[in-house]
């Protein structure tokens, strides 16, 4: 989409974190919103869920950057919405995150120049190569703190020598198998592989963490109602447990939506914020043109995940302030298997949570491909049942046994993709693979006056890609202009 609509009639597709984001900076700007989802409550993979009283993240396990002049800490002030409210900071023990590999122990901590400082005591042979390192991470992190990282005419990513591959970079520069190991780490944080990661994607990831990092006060249950909240009462309308059957065009524009109850929802502009191959389904085969049809179609997703949500009993499993990574790698310093652990409060009954993520290909659920959540009968329940117990027990090998230790729940790729109407359950969507970017790239200019894709496959992963991705809708809305007209002072 090039020109900005001229209506104020304006659609918003998926009520996730992408979804609401958008709905609420327009709202702000005066157009009449109203936001559909398929599902009964708001908020997509940020919203979190209860059992036996324990509230089990899904996809918020905790943010970077939102401390007020930092990039997610920028966006969430133009939005107003209060991060003291939803959020408490990580790093008491100024540690973030510790990657535990089976014959040393790297801990990330906060702030770039401590993060140096802990690569060159643990590396001190690849002096060289950290010289280049430091100097892109931090070319990136202030090209983050710039307003120009959001003000610009649509692309923020502007340096061509960011978006080759990481592990080309580090063959370049000669780095050594446990450096090698460390860095790809954070690629895991958006799924792509060390040797198929963008720079550019590679150094956001690691510096939004170094900026500040965040995990949730009181779930993502809240969040999601807070993001709601704040949309419906700057005036949105929020249509929940309905699903968009069609996105119709008259001329080549958007005129309107379908839903599956019948109802035609007149749009000057559509912005649909769920995944580019969803999008395909509501709309003519004619509305673009085969190519491109086709290479939508055609795009990879990262891997999927299966996670284990456990109660674990809270006076011999206190809460851990930072996430803990059991990671192992090859001789060359490639991570071919990880564990990501969060033990976090529980409940008032002296039960914490232990959540567990590890990669769960979705070939490996094809047998329950044709099934429905719920309704996936005893085979699939004692598959799921056999992992959980099996990551409990390598688990145990860093926090010893487990005492109370209960499963409280399990899902997959097949739970995500049912929940997130994402085709193959990927918690991260398209894979934002250094060979992939050009086929991506045209998402964020459809063909099709009035639509356009938020959330986070529009620009990045995670909360902050996904707000991005918002912003980034609302620019192609109003135009470059007075977006920055809007926009400028606060970021």
């Amino acid at each position: 989409m090039r020109n900005p609509v001229e209506g104020k009639n304006i659609v918003v597709i998926g009520a996730g974190v992408g979804g609401l984001s958008t709905g609420i900076l327009l709202s702000l700007l005066d157009y009449h919103v109203t936001i559909v989802d398929k599902n009964r409550e708001p908020g997509g993979l940020m919203r979190s869920y209860s059992r036996r009283g324990i509230d089990c993240p899904v996809g918020v396990h905790y943010v970077g950057a939102l401390d007020t002049f930092e990039p997610l800490g920028k966006m969430f002030g133009v939005l107003g919405i209060s991060v003291d409210d939803l959020f408490y900071r990580m790093g008491d023990e100024r540690v973030t995150d510790r990657y535990i590999f089976d014959d040393f122990v790297f801990d990330l901590p906060v702030g770039i120049d401590a993060y140096e400082k802990n690569l060159r005591k643990a590396f001190p042979l690849d002096s060289a190569a950290l010289d280049v390192l430091m100097k892109n991470l931090r070319e990136i992190a202030g090209t983050m703190m710039a307003p120009s990282f959001f003000l610009n005419s649509g692309n923020p990513f502007q340096h061509m020598d960011h978006f080759r591959p990481m592990g080309e970079l580090l063959d370049d520069l000669a780095a050594s198998p446990r450096l090698r190991a460390v860095l790809a780490v954070p690629c895991q944080l958006i799924g792509v592989q060390l040797n198929d990661c963008p720079v550019i994607f590679h150094h956001m990831v690691v510096a939004g963490y170094l900026f500040s990092s965040w995990r949730l006060k009181d779930g993502g249950a809240k969040m999601a109602d807070v993001f709601a909240a704040r949309f419906t009462e700057l005036g949105g309308n929020l249509i929940l447990n309905q699903s968009v059957r069609k996105i119709n065009l008259e001329g080549g524009n958007v005129v309107s939506i379908s839903l599956d109850k019948g109802v035609d929802l007149p749009a000057d502009a559509v912005v649909a914020a769920i995944h580019p191959k969803t999008l395909l389904g509501l709309l003519d085969e004619s509305a673009l043109r085969a190519s491109l049809r086709e290479r939508i179609a055609a795009l990879e997703e990262t891997d999927g995940v299966i996670a284990v949500q456990a109660s674990v009993d809270a006076a011999a499993h206190g809460e851990v302030d930072y996430n803990i990574y059991r990671l192992h790698a090859d001789e060359r310093g490639f991570i071919d298997d990880g564990i990501f652990y969060q033990i976090r409060r529980g409940d008032d009954q002296g039960t914490n949570l232990l959540s567990i993520i590890t990669r769960s290909l979705y070939n490996d659920w094809s047998s329950w491909e044709n099934t429905l959540t719920g309704r996936r009968g005893a085979a699939y329940e004692e598959k799921k049942l056999a992992m959980a117990c099996d990551l409990l027990r390598k688990a145990e090998e860093l926090f010893g046994p487990l005492k109370n230790a209960l499963i409280l729940d399990v899902f997959t790729p097949l739970t995500l993709r049912d929940y997130m109407n994402c085709p193959e359950g990927s918690c991260y969507g398209v894979l934002r693979s250094a060979r992939q970017l050009l086929k991506i790239a045209s998402l964020n200019n459809l063909p099709i006056g009035g639509l356009c894709l938020a959330g986070q496959n529009a620009m990045a992963p995670g909360v902050m890609g996904s707000i991005m991705g918002s912003f980034n809708a609302v620019r192609q809305l109003i135009g470059d202009q007075r977006f920055a007209g809007e926009f400028n002072r606060q970021l």
